[in-house]
């Protein structure tokens, strides 16, 4: 009976050791969050101000359900401004710190991740439960501004590439677009109704894809705006709107200068010079003098 409780109590003192010694890994850093080093390389490139750092990235859950990762979220285009010491942004600020090659894992609050982030306050269902994100982050590469132009006008040129790959050819593509700088993929058909103006109270929905047919969003079934208030709508779905009258249900591809533009939408999920496409349904218009 002793020896049983012997070796009770020995594999009891070996998981509270190895339970100690996985939360000593980490170091907390003063303003709150946790981080361990995976790997690091001293010969490598480091800080410099000016530069900007190419990172390989997976946000988890505290089960290691990744719901975000670099390589199909932005099309491994995950960039970060290294001037960021004092930025409240908790992974921006890590970054700073790193070198060319390292590699670490980051727990950082939920509530402060998401917004942080994605400039979200509300937690996503599946972390509501969780007390902190996991990040793990590589730095691939430090490069210079000179060096990102010329990343951005390769996005710009694939960006191009693969519009004209959806319509099939250039020829197509050029007959698609519209004046106002957006891609017809399906017009509606010409009818007697008005055409919506500025002031007008407009129902509609839509629903936005990327281009490989991934779905993106969509709004509520009986979305209202006014139209030509800033900030309500893409600058591209205005432009489109513009265009339509009720009852019209249209396709459209709008490019990144029309849409999220060179940077990628705020929260990080539409990557940077990224087209999509909108199909757009108008339910009703109510005029600014029936207002």
């Amino acid at each position: 009976m002793a020896g049983k409780i012997y070796i009770l109590l020995f594999s009891i003192l070996i998981f509270s050791c190895r339970y100690r010694h996985r939360e000593n890994t980490f170091s907390k850093d003063k303003s709150g969050f946790y981080y361990k080093l995976l790997a690091f390389n001293t010969d490598s490139v480091s800080y410099q101000p000016g530069r900007i750092a190419w990172l390989s990235a997976t946000f988890s859950t505290q089960n290691d359900s990744v719901f975000w990762d670099s390589r199909n979220n932005l099309n491994d285009g995950f960039y970060v401004g290294v001037d960021t010491l004092f930025s409240e942004n908790v992974l921006k600020r890590f970054v700073s710190r790193c070198s060319e090659l390292d590699s670490a894992c980051l727990l950082i609050p939920t509530g402060s991740f998401f917004q942080q982030q994605f400039h979200c306050n509300a937690i996503p269902f599946f972390s509501v439960d969780d007390s902190v994100v996991k990040v793990n982050l590589r730095v691939k590469k430090l490069i210079n501004v000179n060096d990102y132009a010329q990343i951005s006008a390769n996005l710009k040129e694939k960006e191009e590439t693969y519009i004209e790959s959806f319509f099939g050819s250039m020829a197509e593509m050029e007959q698609a677009l519209d004046p106002l700088g957006f891609y017809w993929v399906e017009k509606p058909v010409s009818g007697k109704a008005a055409l919506v103006k500025s002031g007008d109270q407009v129902t509609l929905s839509y629903q936005a894809y990327y281009l490989n047919g991934r779905f993106l969003e969509k709004s509520p079934d009986d979305f209202e705006v006014i139209y030509g208030t800033p900030d309500q709508l893409l600058k591209g779905l205005n432009y489109a709107i513009s265009r339509l009258k009720v009852g019209d249900n249209a396709k459209i591809i709008l490019p990144s200068h029309l849409a999220f533009g060179k940077e990628g939408s705020s929260n990080g999920i539409v990557p940077p010079y990224t087209a999509l496409i909108y199909q757009i349904c108008i339910k009703n218009i109510k005029t600014d003098s029936a207002l």
